[in-house]
């Protein structure tokens, strides 16, 4: 088939696959759109009505929430229906002519963190968006109305014709426009074409007549120019190559290459530095002659897996050691990566090695330093945990594990809660934002109370664990609480004897009064006497 065919039918093909995508994308945004400005609306008017609904709801005046819902119902003629349920759950009013529909009560509910709900249904063949909103946040008062969405899928309908009919009148016109512009197009590609041919047989020196200055003219120019530009690309190779064993002859890591006996077929200058070799000792020789048989077997075997995996490996990092030319043991860090050829089958292995003595000194002396203070977690009469971002216990000391037993491979809450899920009360995210929290605890697994404190852990890694340090208070705890038992007992004796002593008070300051009165009648009736033995001497 001539390209001139082959171009037709591809450009209508396309034609044809991108109207039907403009189609459909423009038909389902509008229609996405007029769905969310049809449900602003309704959930307009639900706001609306529900804030005047919420006094008389309240007030439980069941005739003007009816009266408010017929008026809505008036003002907008595509509300099929409105029923209210006050703060009992109940359904106080409706627009149920024929009684209300018990089902729609649980065929939408509103979420209990939710202000509103929404969904559509088919009744009696009409499709209706039931929505329903709360009156007030946090109560159970809701109003449901029931949208008709015949409107809706009128403007839908509408709004495809016309977009079909629009993109079916583009699509003839570009059907037409394809059969003229590729007539124009395929004659110089034709040319181009036979000038191809003529080059892939070796004819370097053939040019294309240049005859257009468009697209077809410039594409001519550039094959003529690729004779050229092939012999300079060739060169560039070349230079390229000399850069490549420039970069590779002065880096520090040793770059290797070996064949599939294990000897090697090439290396860099730093295999000097790294081992003490020359190039000139080290090409050729086998890998054998620089490890322990140990060693030489765990590399062959590492070797053997990736090649069963074959154009599937990815390469692999490991370490091991090597003999240094004076007879020292260097540790190394292999990265390594299995070449194979185009029918999938392994020719070659090469990588690179890199001396990583320095950085096992300092992992061993990070492990001493981790195993005393792991020493000193064992030997502590505080109980003493250490868990991850992810809830894995890393460390727990023998104290707690006297209490909570094994816990390798468990999340903490489960160890310490037998929860299956993460503690509401958990302190992890504030601890591994780097602050320290205190609190108290109460072990339900052993009725002990522990005085808590957790604290960031920065790992050598660069990531954040939390560790914490439980306390036994519980005797303290008992103690306060047996103070405090005393301390009321003796508040409530003091009280009482103050009663008596106030009682006790009262009764002599009676008994007072009686004789001071007393005496002042015995006074007046001597003043008396006296008076009449005056008046009878």
């Amino acid at each position: 088939m001539k390209i001139y065919y082959k171009l037709n039918l591809l450009i209508i093909f396309l034609l044809v696959i991108l109207t039907l995508i403009i189609t459909a994308s423009v038909n389902v945004r509008m229609s996405d759109e007029l769905e969310h400005e049809m449900l602003e609306r309704e959930l307009t008017i639900a706001e609306y009505v529900t804030e005047d609904l919420a006094n008389p709801l309240l007030q439980k005046n069941a005739i003007a929430v009816n009266e408010i819902i017929d008026n809505v119902m008036i003002r907008n003629t595509d509300i099929r229906y409105i029923y209210v349920v006050d703060f009992d759950g109940v359904v106080v009013a409706h627009t149920f002519s024929q009684g209300f529909p018990v089902y729609l009560v649980t065929a939408n509910p509103i979420p209990p963190n939710e202000k509103n709900a929404v969904r559509v249904f088919s009744v009696e063949g009409e499709s209706i968006q039931d929505v329903g909103v709360r009156v007030l946040d946090g109560m159970d008062a809701k109003v449901y109305f029931g949208f008709s969405r015949a409107n809706l899928i009128t403007s839908i309908n509408k709004t495809t014709n016309t977009i079909v009919s629009t993109v079916a009148l583009v699509l003839l016109l570009g059907i037409v426009m394809s059969f003229l512009l590729t007539r124009t197009l395929t004659t110089p590609i034709e040319k181009l074409v036979e000038g191809m041919n003529r080059v892939a047989e070796g004819d370097l020196d053939f040019q294309v007549e240049i005859t257009t200055s468009d697209d077809i003219g410039v594409i001519a120019d550039s094959f003529n120019r690729m004779t050229a530009e092939r012999k300079r690309t060739e060169e560039a190779l070349r230079e390229s190559g000399e850069k490549y064993h420039l970069l590779a002859d002065n880096t520090l890591d040793c770059i290797w290459q070996i064949n599939l006996d294990f000897k090697f077929t090439y290396v860099n200058p730093a295999v000097f530095q790294l081992l003490g070799y020359t190039q000139e000792e080290w090409i050729g020789s086998s890998l054998s002659d620089y490890c322990s048989p140990e060693n030489m077997e765990f590399m062959l075997n590492l070797a053997k897996e990736e090649i069963k995996k074959g154009n599937n490996s990815n390469g692999l990092i490991f370490e091991t050691e090597l003999f240094h030319k004076n007879g020292e043991i260097i540790a190394v860090e292999i990265n390594e990566k299995i070449i194979f050829n185009d029918d999938g089958n392994p020719v070659s292995i090469q990588g690179t090695t890199r001396n990583i003595t320095e950085r096992k000194q300092a992992e061993e002396i990070l492990r001493v330093e981790q195993n005393k203070l792991v020493n000193i977690f064992n030997s502590m009469e505080d109980g003493i945990y250490i868990v991850n971002q992810d809830y894995d216990l890393e460390y727990v000391n023998p104290v707690l594990m006297k209490d909570l037993g094994e816990w390798e491979g468990r999340k903490c809450y489960s160890y310490l809660h037998d929860r299956e899920e993460v503690c509401p009360w958990c302190k992890n995210q504030d601890v591994l934002a780097g602050k320290t929290v205190q609190w108290e605890w109460k072990s339900d697994k052993t009725g002990k109370i522990f005085d808590l404190i957790d604290t960031p852990l920065k790992n050598p890694d660069g990531s954040i664990s939390k560790l914490e340090i439980f306390r036994d208070i519980t005797e303290r705890k008992q103690a306060e609480d047996e103070i405090r038992k005393l301390n009321t007992e003796l508040e409530q004796r003091v009280a009482e004897r103050t009663a008596e002593l106030e009682d006790k008070n009262a009764e002599l300051e009676r008994m007072n009064k009686l004789f001071v009165g007393r005496e002042i009648r015995m006074i007046e009736l001597k003043k008396q006497i006296a008076e009449l033995e005056k008046e009878k001497g």
